[in-house]
């Protein structure tokens, strides 16, 4: 398999006859297999070759490879050329490749996972309840139980005796290191908690209110939302017919035409996708499953993209990263970042730089079409009036009209 990459007989014969050589061969099938481009997978081979090299000058086996050895080695290379190479991003991380290769092979034993506390009970029956009564995510799981299990190592994994002085004082003193946003999370988490624990009888009744809220009036701010010549403008930083224009264009049009979330994007499977119908099935928040409509134009952006998408990746995930090795977005934080790189291409300047801003786009430009508040909150999927509301006051200038003259003070 080295012949793909290498054309000289002198350098396959000699990668071959290096300590990593009976395993190049099938490392490089492995990168092919992934979808790795040639130039990358050759350096992705040199490096494994480099590491072989310096094992076995260290006196160690291909079971023992240890990658945090190797990175030290690399400030100091003076290796000749042909075994060597400079300490980079490629070197690393071919390196950490092969290992994986090995492991998976088993040549070598994977890495020891250190070990981690134990998780207290208490916290364990509060995840399982979040995901069994509340359909939370596994994010929000983790975010919950992370604050949860903070504040029973402060206060104690009694619940019984905690009180609510203790409770406020532990919140006022975490609210003093955070920002904003993490400030509106703790109290969410916290609240949740308490109240978990108060419907179990584990703890006083309404403790949960003294976790103060954060000062900030509700729909006070006006949405936050592009022009239509601004949306425009990032439809078309997508034209190209290569598949990576392609993928940005079909996410794009989700995001700003149906109002879709960035995980929503992200975990999108072929099957949610109903062409007899025209309609596409989402599951967001509290795994609350709609069935939306599919604009004509965002279908044909979707096919566009999955008549070339990668085939060496076999996930049912629609949209996968266009860098090898092609898989599925881990979350939304992967299509916010293709939002962001959009606007940086068309030069859109806007206070949010990400997904969630042509969730609200999408809203104001359905608010302007004349399509109830009712309407715009299905498409959503809020769960009250009063949270599609906030988009009522996008049209400044409709506003304006109604408005009344402030009497003036004599």
């Amino acid at each position: 398999m080295l012949e793909t990459y290498f054309s000289a007989s002198k350098m396959r014969a000699h990668l071959r006859g290096g300590p990593s050589g009976p395993y190049l061969d099938g490392f490089a099938v492995a990168l092919e297999r992934q979808g790795y481009s040639a130039d990358t997978a050759v350096r992705y081979l040199r490096a494994a070759a480099h590491l072989g090299h310096v094992v076995a000058r260290q006196g160690a086996m291909p079971i023992e490879v240890d990658l945090a050895a190797f990175s030290e080695h690399l400030r100091s290379c003076r290796c000749p050329r042909p075994i060597g190479g400079r300490r980079n991003h490629h070197t690393i991380f071919g390196a950490r490749l092969f290992r994986r290769h090995l492991v998976e092979i088993g040549v070598c034993q994977p890495a020891a996972v250190p070990l981690q506390r134990a998780e207290p009970r208490l916290v364990a029956h509060f995840k399982e309840w979040l995901r069994k009564h509340r359909g939370a995510s596994d994010a929000t799981i983790r975010l919950y139980a992370r604050d949860a299990a903070r504040l029973a190592a402060a206060l104690g994994h009694d619940p019984e005796g905690w009180e609510p002085a203790s409770v406020r004082s532990f919140f006022l003193d975490c609210a003093g290191r955070c920002g904003e946003g993490t400030v509106e999370k703790l109290t969410t988490s916290l609240r949740a908690f308490l109240r978990y624990l108060a419907v179990e009888g584990r703890c006083r009744a309404g403790l949960a209110d003294v976790v103060p809220g954060y000062a900030r009036w509700r729909l006070a701010d006006l949405p936050r939302y592009l022009a239509a010549e601004q949306v425009n403008r990032l439809i078309a930083a997508c034209d190209g017919e290569v598949v990576e224009r392609r993928r940005d264009r079909a996410i794009l049009l989700l995001l700003a035409r149906l109002g879709l979330r960035a995980g929503d994007v992200a975990q999108l499977r072929l099957a949610d996708i109903e062409w007899e119908t025209g309609s596409l099935r989402v599951s967001g928040k509290s795994r609350y499953e709609v069935r939306l409509p599919l604009p004509q134009d965002v279908g044909d952006a979707i096919a566009a993209y999955l008549a070339d998408r990668p085939s060496t990746c076999p996930s049912d995930h629609v949209f996968l990263r266009n860098v090898a090795p092609f898989r599925p977005f881990r979350n939304g934080d992967g299509v916010s970042s293709v939002v962001r790189r959009l606007m940086q291409r068309a030069g859109v300047v806007s206070p949010v730089k990400g997904a969630h801003v042509l969730r609200h786009t999408a809203a104001t430009e359905m608010l302007r079409h004349g399509v109830p508040l009712e309407k715009i909150g299905l498409v959503l999927r809020h769960r009250g009036v009063d949270t599609t509301a906030h988009y009522a006051k996008a049209d400044v200038a409709l506003l304006k009209q109604i408005a009344q003259t402030w009497p003036e003070v004599f």
